[in-house]
């Protein structure tokens, strides 16, 4: 009975020991995949039913544009803007656009935006891109966020240019 006691204290020690040394083993390996895919909690995909409930629990001032299902939302000195698709009944959030009051320095932004989101960014003309879901965009050019669903992004793009 003692011998078991002093096995099993030193399987503790020894967990503690590893925790101590490498804190992440503890975590499902699940949660280091996870990626944040949302601005503000609006994620592109969302209905236009949890894009209500969201704004209505965290008590956001947002305003829906009239004829539309847009919403303009002031959240924290940044501008909101939340875009539907208007041909789904289901009216999917397919655009998160926060314009910045103050972002700061461009290179402290994108790192956090980068700790944020749990990706990498690439650097390209416009600014930096993320990938950060699936088939989900993050973009940043210094002064605002963009959060596309890159498949609704293209499909919207070809309707309007059959009109």
């Amino acid at each position: 009975m003692k011998v078991a006691i002093v096995i099993a204290g030193l399987i503790v020690v020894a967990v503690a020991a590893l925790v101590a040394i490498q804190p992440s083993f503890l975590k499902p390996a699940s949660l280091a995949l996870v990626k944040k895919s949302d601005i503000f909690g609006f994620s592109p995909g969302m209905t236009f039913d949890e894009t209500s409930k969201l704004v209505n629990q965290r008590r956001y001032l947002c305003r829906r544009s009239r004829d539309s299902y847009t919403f303009e939302c002031d959240i924290n000195g940044a501008k909101l803007t939340v875009d539907s698709e208007e041909a789904d009944a289901r009216h999917p959030i397919w655009r998160v656009k926060a314009e910045l009051n103050n972002p700061g320095a461009q290179d402290a932004a994108v790192k956090s935006i980068s700790d944020q989101f749990n990706a990498q960014p690439i650097k390209d003309r416009e600014g930096w891109t993320w990938i950060v879901g699936r088939g989900l965009k993050l973009s940043y050019d210094g002064h605002a966020l963009n959060l596309v669903d890159e498949s609704a992004e293209v499909r919207l793009r070809k309707e309007e240019a059959k009109r």
